[in-house]
């Protein structure tokens, strides 16, 4: 009887050992069957990242020959503004260049007007020598104004600061003509002074002899020195204005 009861339970022993034992490979099967799941979701998804990565690569690729191309275009883009810029300079400066001589043909036309009125006005003076003392006088004495008037005006065209450089002279020259003048009558009243005649436009002036500066006398009704009317620098006559 206590062998039954000892073969009953060893019987329910190995029952349960046998159940737990397949208890156990089922969840063993289970357990594999879940990592297996795993191992193949984790392999899909780094088959999608790797597709993933060889799209990402190939825009990249696409990207940086885009970016190559248009530093390409900036590149000829700046080159040719460059040349523009050139070629727009260049054209500045012959633009420039046909202006000024625009002017510098209407400044000679102004000139050769001038000149060939000059000289049509000396003819005109010329045809009167044969006149009167006094009508010469006063021919000579409008010759002079209208000489002036055309030297100023040619000397205007050709280049105006020369002119005012020339007037500032010569109104210095007249400040020391008017302060030296009062000395000069007063050494000619104390001795006698070596003149000789000059003529300038067919009317007679007195210089006297080895006077520095050389100035350029009237010569009065009673043949006597007059007043000073200009100056000998360096060879020509230069006549104040009156």
């Amino acid at each position: 009887m206590e062998i039954l009861d000892c073969k009953a339970v060893i019987n329910d022993k190995i029952n349960a050992i046998l159940n737990e034992y397949q208890n156990l490979e089922k969840k063993h099967s289970q357990e594999n069957k879940l990592f297996s799941e795993e191992v193949e979701r984790l392999n899909q998804l780094n088959s999608r990242f790797s597709h993933e990565l060889t799209e990402k690569d190939k825009l990249l690729t696409c990207k940086e020959k885009t970016i190559c191309d248009y530093e390409n275009m900036i590149k000829e883009l700046q080159v040719q503004k460059k040349e523009e810029g050139k070629f727009d300079m260049i054209r500045g400066q012959d633009q420039e260049i046909k202006n000024l001589i625009d002017k510098l043909s209407k400044k000679n036309n102004e000139i050769e007007r001038l000149n060939s009125k000059f000289h049509l006005l000396e003819e005109k003076n010329n045809s009167f020598i044969e006149m009167k003392v006094e009508e010469v006088e006063v021919e000579v004495e409008v010759e002079d104004e209208v000489e002036d008037e055309v030297e100023d005006e040619v000397d205007e065209v050709e280049d105006k600061e020369d002119k005012d450089k020339e007037v500032e002279d010569k109104d210095k020259e007249v400040d020391e003509v008017e302060d030296k003048e009062v000395e000069d009558n007063e050494s000619l009243d104390e001795e006698p002074l070596n003149v000789e005649v000059i003529t300038h436009y067919k009317k007679s002036y007195y210089v006297i002899e080895h006077e520095v500066p050389q100035y350029i006398y009237n010569i009065d009704d009673d043949e006597g020195l007059g007043e000073k009317v200009g100056v000998i620098e360096k060879g020509k006559k230069k006549f104040y204005k009156k």
